[in-house]
């Protein structure tokens, strides 16, 4: 591709081979004829095997190879590489369902200047039941058929201004995995950003539990995580009740399969290094905006 692409879609990988095989393969059908689009395949598995030649079908495509599983925030080296001005973060087990995606996506943030990040509807597969870790917003009940001003964003698959990345970073180092999706949006929203959800893009995530920590580890680290987030976002006296809510909140979710000693471990720990990011909470603005989309500032 001799000129800038519109679009760069952003994969990182851990552990899927088969999956993320399939993963592009759908990919491939929907963008493999476009000459506005680029994939940059971010590889976080050890250094042992060349994966350049899944991404060989496709016209403008680019590995970027990790030392070692550096977690999410590998997917900022793929978002430094990108060179679109809407970046798709895509995970490497999800499918995407609507084959003119990258269109929607451009439709909406023409639109509006001012729109930073676009979360789309999203299921499980297998899954018939409501997924409330998978709604953008802190009103579970909200109406998933329509469109909707949001101020958080899920994984799997969402749309980026390019520029909104650039202004106020990428993911922070100091998650592995869990929750790094809503430290990211507080960030978003508060340089002034709008995020929006959009039926009208829908993607089937498989939850593959190849590279994945046990059940309990990874409920234990979203909920220490959460306490780091909490800390870090929410602004006083939201951030106390927050606190008290949010843990058994987690324990019914995760069927108790979660060690609130262990968490709290992990963040004495986070709040005792000497290099953790500030504490800079939303300003009153940005809690004003959260409402005003019907959201809960304490959650």
């Amino acid at each position: 591709m001799t000129q800038a692409p519109r679009f760069s879609i952003v994969i990182l990988t851990y552990a899927r081979d088969a999956v993320l095989a399939e993963v592009l393969g759908r990919l491939r059908a929907f963008v493999a004829h476009r000459q506005d689009t680029e994939v940059i395949l971010v590889d976080n598995n050890p250094p042992d095997q060349d994966r350049a030649a899944l991404l060989a079908p496709f016209p403008s495509a680019r590995l970027i190879q990790e030392p070692h599983n550096r977690g999410v925030v590998a997917r900022n080296d793929g978002f430094a590489a990108a060179r679109g001005d809407i970046v798709i973060l895509l995970d490497d087990d999800v499918f995407v369902e609507t084959e003119d995606f990258l269109d929607r996506f451009a439709v909406l943030f023409d639109a509006d200047a001012r729109l930073g990040a676009v979360t789309i509807r999203k299921h499980v597969r297998g899954e018939t039941r409501r997924r409330v870790d998978l709604i953008p917003h802190t009103n579970k009940a909200v109406d998933l058929t329509r469109p909707f001003d949001t101020f958080r964003f899920v994984g799997g698959c969402v749309g980026f201004r390019a520029a909104t990345l650039k202004q106020v970073g990428g993911f922070l180092p100091d998650f592995f995995y869990g929750l790094e999706e809503i430290e990211l949006s507080y960030r978003i929203i508060d340089a002034g950003w709008k995020i929006i959800y959009s039926p009208d893009i829908s993607a089937e995530e498989l939850e593959h539990p190849a590279g994945r920590k046990s059940k309990r580890i990874v409920q234990t680290d979203r909920l220490a995580n959460k306490y780091i987030i909490s800390y870090l976002r929410i602004p006083f006296p939201w951030v106390f009740i927050n606190y008290i809510l949010f843990t058994p909140y987690l324990l019914f979710f995760a069927g108790g399969d979660v060690s609130v000693i262990g968490a709290i471990k992990q963040f004495r720990h986070w709040m005792a290094r000497k290099d953790r990011p500030k504490r800079k909470p939303i300003s009153r603005e940005t809690a004003n905006y959260i409402r005003a989309c019907g959201g809960a500032v304490w959650r």
